[in-house]
């Protein structure tokens, strides 16, 4: 290759040079590397035992109350039930000192009487007095029916003993009674006392029985 010829005065232009190759840049520390990637540890699952103590004292008061129930329910039932008992002696304390007068020195009127007195007491005992001091004639007597604790078909106040207890003690002392009636009706007296072991009754069914009664007498 000839030599370039160079001008008189002028400046020789720089023959160029090849660019030397870069060296690579060394890899810093802090560079990702996949491959040193911990694993994903997941949360514990959260586990119902032990309790917190919150919970254990809403469990101890839930426990303690569940008792109080209990426990005030058996002694109003033991209530009840002494009531109830004691009730019914005197029931038939009373009912019997009725029939030892009329027995004694008693006229058959007066005995019955006081049987009527008798049974309108003991039913204001265990009823409210609104539901049986308004009750009269038939409507009474149906109430009388429906008072046993264990029903039956059968209606001896309404149709057995009805002349008996509504117009019998209001009728001249003299006038003849059937004694022997008399006799069944402190007989069903007594039964209708023993009838009943427990206070408490159902008093709206006694009176719908014995409205719904008043129609077949």
């Amino acid at each position: 290759m000839p030599a370039p010829t160079i001008a008189p005065g002028s400046i020789p232009a720089p023959t160029p040079m090849a660019a030397a190759p870069m060296a690579a840049a060394p890899m810093s520390d802090s560079a990702f590397d996949p491959a040193k990637l911990a694993d994903i540890h997941l949360p514990e699952v959260i586990s119902f035992w032990p309790i917190a103590p919150g919970w254990w004292i809403l469990l101890v008061l839930f426990i303690l109350s569940i008792l109080l129930i209990i426990f005030f329910k058996k002694m109003r039932a033991g209530k009840t039930s002494r009531t109830g008992k004691k009730l019914k002696s005197q029931a038939m304390r009373e009912l019997m000192m009725i029939h030892e007068a009329y027995k004694t020195q008693g006229t058959p009127q007066e005995a019955v009487k006081q049987l009527s007195i008798f049974l309108r007491r003991y039913a204001l005992s265990l009823y409210q007095r609104d539901n049986v001091a308004s009750l009269t004639d038939t409507e009474w007597l149906n109430f009388l029916d429906q008072m046993p604790e264990q029903q039956s078909h059968s209606r001896p106040f309404s149709q057995k003993f009805s002349e008996l207890l509504t117009t019998v003690p209001y009728q001249p002392a003299h006038k003849p009674i059937d004694t022997q009636l008399l006799s069944e009706l402190f007989k069903t007296s007594k039964a209708l006392v023993e009838s009943h072991t427990t206070i408490g009754f159902q008093e709206h069914n006694v009176q719908d029985n014995a409205s719904s009664g008043s129609a077949h007498v």
